[in-house]
């Protein structure tokens, strides 16, 4: 079967118009995950034990397994057992399998940036009376933020790719469109690159971004 050029550009419009629910999937699912995984940074120092472990065993499982292993557990698996869960549509399952995985690396992207500021700065602003607030507020988070923000980048490039495992569980996103127009029309190979193309600029915009996000946050280093 030949490439059909034609059919191949006729597929943009549709995917296009996904575009915004795509990434209003991404950017929802990013900010629940930022609070979640600075919790679980916070838990991480805790001077309780069952919470730093609670946060290890957390972080550990959902680094270790695949994300859609953790979808069809949550989406099919869990709601045998929890009745409530039942009632949870597909687009909030899929928003909140994402958050929860990603909280497990950002709250490690968040403990690295956290450490990657020089003690001898801490040292210097308590030997000049800073609280513990001041300090953080000051010093710390302001370099930490800058030494997070690629990390952070990668990790929303990240979760905007999870978003295409939605087709599995019925929600109609990026790769979902594509898949639809395949079936009827049999052009697999023409939908597929056309959806590949897509998501290829969406990360190049993103990628955009970040760098020009973290020219500004340098300047005030």
């Amino acid at each position: 079967m030949d490439f059909d050029l034609e059919y191949f550009f006729s597929v943009f419009p549709g995917l296009i118009q996904k575009i915004p629910y795509t990434l209003y999937l991404g950017i929802l699912a990013f900010c629940i995950s930022i609070v979640l995984g600075g919790v679980l940074a916070a838990l991480k120092k805790s001077r309780f034990v069952i919470l730093r472990k609670f946060a290890g065993v957390y972080i550990s499982f959902y680094r270790s397994t695949p994300y859609i292993t953790q979808l069809f557990l949550f989406y099919y698996g869990l709601p045998q057992i929890i009745v409530p869960m039942r009632s949870i549509s597909a687009e909030a399952t899929l928003i909140i399998t994402i958050s929860m995985n990603s909280a497990a690396f950002i709250s490690e992207n968040i403990r690295g940036a956290l450490l990657s500021v020089d003690k001898g700065q801490i040292e210097a602003a308590t030997s000049i009376g800073m609280n513990k607030f001041q300090t953080m507020k000051n010093i710390v988070l302001p370099q930490a933020i800058v030494t997070a923000i690629p990390t952070f980048g990668n990790t929303f490039v990240n979760m905007i790719k999870s978003t295409a495992m939605g087709f599995t569980i019925g929600v109609v996103e990026l790769l979902a469109r594509a898949k639809l127009g395949s079936t009827l029309s049999y052009r697999y190979l023409e939908s597929y690159v056309a959806v590949g193309f897509v998501y290829w600029g969406i990360v190049l915009v993103i990628d955009f971004l970040q760098k020009r996000l973290e020219q500004r946050a340098n300047r005030f280093m």
